[in-house]
């Protein structure tokens, strides 16, 4: 009796089990179900994907902000390397890693020469434009005050020699790929560890990388400009005297004055009346352009012509046609003299010196970023892990244009899981000595020819 007593309170224990077997694979199906629902894209119009996805492209399913804190923390790695690189360039050293400063990653020996300064550019900016407006602009004011010494020697025109400033530099974006593991639906599957990888993207971009480049330039003794997040002067009222433009606009208008005068002279000499005339239309001409007049009077006349009943073309007599500006070509203008003026061009003749203290410019692209979300799970617990990790360029150039340095740097951010993941973030100790750009040395000072 003990003996069948005993075998049935066995069945119903058994029972019971199974049922709860049971309810735990129907609740881990409908869990699991809602889970990897939520890790699928959302679908999008093509509209919205011109809209919101980032530089990394269509392949990144989704955004994470702890594998996003992971490639930031890469873009830190990747800052400090190109920063110790640039500034044992500038000395003529080396970046030494043993026992760096409080508060630095490296020690760089400063160079006997003085403190070298750096600009710092994206690659992919506006900065160069309104520099080539500048330069434009300089380049016609010049060409006007040359033919005017002609008539008034007074007027000074500076000397062009053929030393400029250029720079160009383009990136390619590269996207990352991942891909996902299947899953099992049998209830062995159900019963066993299951796993998955989803791609996340990263929305890193230039400015993040150029401020970190700058903070450790910065602490490296290395001076620092950045004109694209904010220009030289943006703020304070420009003095004339210092200011290579408006110094040269000064000068045009003086040249201007002068040949008023020498027109009011040479009543009796028709031709060189007629010269001087044309001079002064073609430097009104720029001057209208410069402050946006050509631009309002061609569209009063446009619609002026739309206004006329019986349809005949209005015609303006001139004796040339000038370029159509607006006053945004001036605020451009005036954006690059600030820098211009920063840099220490000489306002007498539009020149940067020889021993300028800004003799280099750092072109900075921050070119990928995202990680991964790492999934596995079964009926009983989901462990989620995730990484990250960000890709850059940098290109390093003297003011006429040659390059001085240039190189890639990546850095992975590290793998780590959502139960420590507030811990494991702010305890972790990388070895800038170990970056990759430094696996194959670092940039070395060109040999002077």
């Amino acid at each position: 009796m003990v003996i069948v007593n005993s075998f049935a309170t066995k069945n119903v224990r058994r029972r019971f089990l199974m049922g709860q077997l049971a309810l735990l694979l129907i609740c881990g199906t409908a869990y699991r179900g809602s889970l990897w629902a939520q890790s699928a894209p959302a679908k999008t119009t093509s509209s919205d994907n011109a809209s919101t996805r980032s530089q990394d492209g269509p392949s990144a399913l989704s955004f994470s902000i702890e594998s996003e804190m992971l490639t930031y923390r890469a873009l830190e790695s990747n800052s400090e390397a190109v920063a110790c690189d640039i500034a044992a360039y500038l000395n003529g050293s080396s970046a030494d890693f043993t026992n760096p400063p409080a508060g630095e990653v490296c020690t760089v020996n400063a160079s006997a020469n003085g403190k070298a300064s750096v600009v710092i550019f994206p690659f992919d900016r506006t900065a160069f434009d309104d520099f080539h407006l500048w330069r434009a602009d300089m380049g016609t004011m010049n060409e006007l005050r040359t033919r005017a010494a002609t008539y008034c020697p007074v007027s000074t025109v500076m000397q062009v020699t053929e030393r400029g400033s250029g720079a160009a530099g383009s990136a390619l974006a590269l996207t990352p790929a991942g891909s996902a593991l299947s899953l099992a639906q049998s209830v062995l599957g159900m019963a066993s560890s299951q796993a998955s990888t989803s791609p996340v993207g990263g929305t890193i971009e230039d400015q993040a990388f150029m401020d970190g480049v700058a903070r450790e330039l910065r602490s490296l003794s290395v001076p620092v400009l950045m004109p694209t997040a904010y220009g030289p002067y943006s703020l304070s009222v420009m003095d004339a005297s210092r200011s290579p433009f408006l110094s040269s606009l000064d000068k045009l208008f003086q040249a201007r004055v002068c040949l008023q005068d020498e027109e009011a002279k040479s009543d009796e000499k028709a031709s060189a009346k007629s010269s001087i005339g044309k001079l002064i239309d073609d430097m009104d001409a720029y001057l209208a352009m410069l402050s946006g007049r050509t631009a309002a009077a061609a569209k009063n006349a446009e619609l002026a012509q739309s206004k006329q009943g019986d349809g005949s073309a209005v015609t303006q007599a001139s004796g040339g046609t000038a370029p159509t500006s607006s006053p945004s070509h001036l605020m451009a203008v005036l954006s690059a003299d600030g820098l211009a003026q920063k840099l220490g061009v000489d306002p007498a003749t539009g020149l940067l010196p020889e021993n300028a203290a800004w003799q280099h410019l750092l072109l900075l692209k921050a070119l990928e970023s995202g990680g991964s979300i790492q999934k596995s799970a079964n009926i009983l617990r989901t462990k989620i892990r995730y990484s990250g990790g960000s890709v850059g360029t940098y290109a390093m150039f003297t003011m006429d244009g040659e390059l001085e340095c240039s190189g890639n740097v990546y850095d992975y951010g590290g793998s780590i899981p959502a139960k420590t993941f507030q811990q494991d973030l702010r305890h972790h100790n990388h070895d800038p000595a170990s970056q990759y750009i430094f696996q194959r040395g670092s940039c070395h000072t060109p040999v002077k020819h």
